[in-house]
């Protein structure tokens, strides 16, 4: 049944009525099992593969099932030194707790740094909804000597990143493509202006129209180093991500013109 979540876009409304009223010890346990049952049945290196596809160590979560539109993951909170670094997540994210009730602490998330706000329980049949935009959450260890498991639902949104932040000071310090093919497009555009490819400039024209504005952004900075009056006919189609960074990145030129 916790597949059909994710099967098609759904109102976040629904999905959460929908986990108030299911056994989601019982929902996990079953894509566990299927997790388990599909591994059985491949070689040694498809196992390995799998396992590293969908097993993030660093995180401590364990994803089990995942479409277009979203994935299904639990999460190992233990009493463990937390990571010197907070990590947003883009999209919406819903939370909820199998056998044992949990902690979350919030973050509001405001352009250059977190404001430490609420701490909150997630318990059985209560989820919690994260808008991922707008918070950051970290998981609260637990007591010394026990463990606990979280599960969460999370609804992509690949024109976001992963925002880092420093846990001391709570301040941005740097920022991870979240959607992979704009990680891709990135590194080959830097790869294309190392080398001095004559064909960049093409590439850059073509990689100007992605959906993802750091892609955008770097393929007009690499026509713009060629040709810039043609690289400024592109000004009212980059202003149409309406992405304040990019936005801001983009003011001296349109006042230069």
């Amino acid at each position: 049944m916790i597949k059909h979540l994710i099967s098609r876009p759904l109102p976040l409304d629904d999905i959460m009525k929908k986990i108030k009223t299911l056994d989601m010890t019982a929902e996990i346990n079953e894509l566990v099992t299927a997790l388990d049952g599909n591994a059985t049945s491949d070689s040694v290196q498809s196992r390995r593969a799998t396992i590293m596809r969908i097993a993030n160590p660093h995180t401590k979560t364990l994803t089990l099932h995942c479409t277009g539109i979203g994935n299904i993951s639990v999460a190992t909170i233990t009493t463990n030194k937390p990571s010197p670094h907070l990590f947003s997540v883009p999209g919406q994210s819903i939370l909820f707790a199998l056998d044992q009730s949990f902690e979350v602490q919030r973050y509001i998330r405001h352009e250059t740094k977190l404001e430490k706000t609420d701490l909150i329980t997630v318990s059985p049949n209560h989820p919690l909804l994260i808008d991922g935009n707008r918070t950051v959450f970290e998981y609260v260890q637990m007591h010394r000597g026990s463990t606990g498991l979280a599960g969460r639902i999370n609804l992509l949104d690949k024109s976001s990143d992963i925002g880092v932040f420093d846990r001391a000071s709570l301040k941005k310090v740097a920022w991870l493509p979240h959607d992979e093919s704009a990680a891709r497009y990135l590194v080959s555009l830097e790869l294309l202006e190392t080398i001095r490819d004559p064909k960049g400039a093409i590439v850059a024209e073509e990689l100007i129209y992605h959906y993802h504005p750091a892609v955008a952004w770097k393929a007009f900075q690499m026509l713009y180093q060629v040709a810039p009056q043609h690289a400024l006919s592109y000004l009212p189609l980059l202003r149409k991500h309406q992405n304040p960074r990019l936005d801001q990145l983009l003011h001296p030129l349109e006042m230069a013109a």
